[in-house]
């Protein structure tokens, strides 16, 4: 399966750089193309275009699996919540209709890529060149480890290079001249010198006293705030593959073992192949091939694989899993110098000969060896684990102890907490649905393992439960006096300062004893700092006669003084207007962009299957 393939080399160049190409192939080419049919049920309509169920989930499993593979076990266990995969599914259908939209705009620009500027780009691309020059067998390993056939590939390619016509056209429509970059950078790079005069919130809060009778004014008038969600407390084991793994060595005999049962698997082939597009063609090329017909000069009339064909049908040296299991099998069976019959591999026909062969020695291989020996050793004793941890907890219901010693791992405990906020290792869909949801849930008994991942499960025991209801005054009574504090504290710094601001534009030359200024400071918008002072320092006007003083905050909540005493315009070099004039022009380039796409968003008639895109949510 691609998504299999996929699941293994999520992380390598080539996926990435395949991946790439097929993420901008779809913006172009839509999901209803070149790999599937649309017979199916709809996901959307796109003015009457279909984007297909079978399409949306072909797209959904492939960006699942990869973001499995890149992020590992935090995805896993994020992904077993239901609100998780709704908002994946939500937001790839709304991504697939920009996508269509897209193609559809394209179709109507009437943009093509021609037959050779596929086979241009093909060959000039680096990803498939070796020392500067283009290498077949490369690219057709690339393909092969990326479950694409080169009629697929070149879909793909077509999609990407139409895509990069209209986004040019996107680039080459927009610009702006040296005045407005002038005039922004001043902007975006002055200074402003101020000094501050900081009222800490957190120091005013501590010289604020509430009453009982403000805290249960304010629970009585307020008392929807504070209802309280369902809430557990729970025991719980988690055992992991990496902790099972921890009790196992390889032997040097098993390795052996392994080795000569699967020698297949350390051999590497010289092969080439002819590629057809029917059975009775495949079959007649066969018959020439037996009556002394050249393979070479066979490959280089009938194949449509053109670029292998050109040289002969060659696909160079491939290692085990480069190929469709159909090709391989097909190649491994066949002696050196022979070639097959026609064998089926992915909607073609091939003819396949095996030009030279060799195996790699146990000594060559040895620890790649262990480590599937290792692999497979893992997955009986983790299942041997699971089943005597199952048949521990059940056979002691009221306690987790014989399930953790049959594991090997401590009973844990947690704080209560409720569907929204279960600890991390607790954290998945079936995990709260059993602990809220199932027999479990009134306690007395231990759930059975639960998986959380691949090869990690949780067994959980609760000890309590709370239903949801409202907090008690005596429960809501920390907060409501810290929320008061603050809110008092507040009003005391703001009528502090706002009359200490009031004399100060009056009588600028009649400092206060009580207002402590800092050190001159200088602000730009260009400089990471606290994003609500520095919108405050620049809401202030600009001083005329004498420093200019307003009320601002800080990230904290601080009131401040800020004393504006300057203001001076920001000063590039040509160099330094040329870098902000390109990332400008790139910020006008997405804004355009964005506009596009919210103008055909806006003329398009979408229909969504809610109910199809839902359907994680609900079952």
């Amino acid at each position: 399966m691609f998504i299999e393939k996929m699941h293994g080399m999520a992380n390598t160049k080539v996926a990435k750089f395949i991946l790439g190409l097929i993420t901008v192939s779809f913006l172009i080419g839509g999901m209803s193309g070149y790999l599937f049919s649309s017979n199916d049920s709809y996901a959307a309509k796109v003015n009457g275009e279909i984007i297909s169920q079978q399409d949306f989930m072909n797209r959904y499993n492939q960006e699942f699996e990869t973001r499995a593979a890149q992020e590992g076990e935090v995805f896993l266990m994020r992904s077993d919540s239901p609100e998780f995969v709704n908002n994946l599914r939500q937001d790839l259908i709304e991504r697939l209709i920009d996508q269509e939209l897209l193609r559809q705009y394209a179709k109507e620009l009437k943009l093509g890529v021609s037959d050779d500027m596929i086979k241009r780009a093909i060959v000039t691309d680096p990803n498939f060149q070796s020392n500067g020059k283009f290498d077949n067998a490369l690219y057709q390993q690339i393909l092969a480890q990326s479950r694409l056939t080169p009629d697929m590939y070149a879909n793909i390619l077509r999609g990407a290079l139409t895509l990069e016509q209209m986004q040019n056209g996107i680039a080459d429509s927009e610009f702006v001249v040296p005045l407005q970059v002038k005039d922004n950078a001043q902007v975006f790079f002055q200074k402003r010198f101020a000094r501050l005069a900081i009222f800490p919130l957190a120091e005013e809060v501590t010289k604020q006293n509430v009453s009982l009778g403000e805290i249960k004014a304010y629970y009585d008038a307020n008392q929807k705030a504070f209802t309280q969600p369902e809430q557990v407390k729970v025991q719980y084991i988690q055992v992991s593959g990496a902790e099972v793994a921890k009790g196992i060595s390889v032997s040097d005999v098993e390795i052996a073992q392994y080795y000569q049962d699967n020698k297949a698997q350390f051999m590497t082939q010289r092969l080439a192949h002819i590629q057809f597009a029917n059975e009775q063609e495949a079959k007649a090329a066969y018959q020439e091939l037996k009556n002394g017909v050249s393979f070479a000069e066979l490959a280089k009339a009938r194949s449509t694989d053109k670029i292998s064909g050109e040289n002969g049908g060659e696909l160079g040296w491939v290692n085990v899993n480069e190929l469709p299991k159909a090709f391989e099998e097909a190649a491994v069976n066949l002696p050196v110098g022979a070639y097959s019959e026609p064998v089926y591999v992915d909607g073609s026909f091939h003819i396949i000969l095996v030009k030279e062969r060799k195996e790699k020695a146990l000594n060559e291989v040895k620890n790649q060896v262990a480590d599937a020996v290792r692999k497979d050793l893992l997955e009986n004793r983790f299942l041997l684990v699971e089943k005597q941890v199952r048949e521990k907890a059940f056979e002691d219901s009221k306690s987790l102890e014989g399930a953790a010693q049959a594991a090997g791992v401590k009973v844990q405990e947690s704080d209560y907490f409720t569907r929204q906020n279960a600890p991390a290792a607790l954290n998945s869909s079936g995990v709260i649905s059993a602990i809220f949801e199932s027999d479990i849930s009134n306690g007395g008994v231990n759930s059975e393992p639960l998986n959380v991942g691949e090869q990690d499960f949780v067994v959980v025991r609760v000890l309590d439960h709370k239903a949801e209801g409202i907090k008690s005054l005596d429960e809501a009574k920390a907060d409501i006096e810290t929320f008061l504090k603050r809110e008092k504290a507040e009003k005391a710094l703001l009528a502090s300062a706002t009359q200490a601001v009031g004399e100060l534009s009056a009588n600028p030359n009649k400092p206060r004893s009580d207002l402590a200024f800092g050190a001159e400071q200088i602000f730009t918008f260009a400089d990471n700092q606290d994003a609500t002072l520095i919108n405050g320092i620049f809401s202030i006007a600009k001083p005329e006669n004498g420093a200019t003083y307003k009320i601002v905050r800080n990230g904290k909540g601080d009131v401040i003084i800020a004393a504006l005493d300057k203001v001076e315009q920001g000063e590039l070099t040509e160099q330094e207007l040329t870098q902000f004039g390109a990332q400008l022009l790139k910020a006008r380039q997405l804004e355009l962009r964005a506009q596009l796409m919210q103008a055909l968003r806006e003329k398009a008639q979408i229909e969504i299957n809610e109910s199809f895109i839902k359907q994680e949510e609900e079952n």
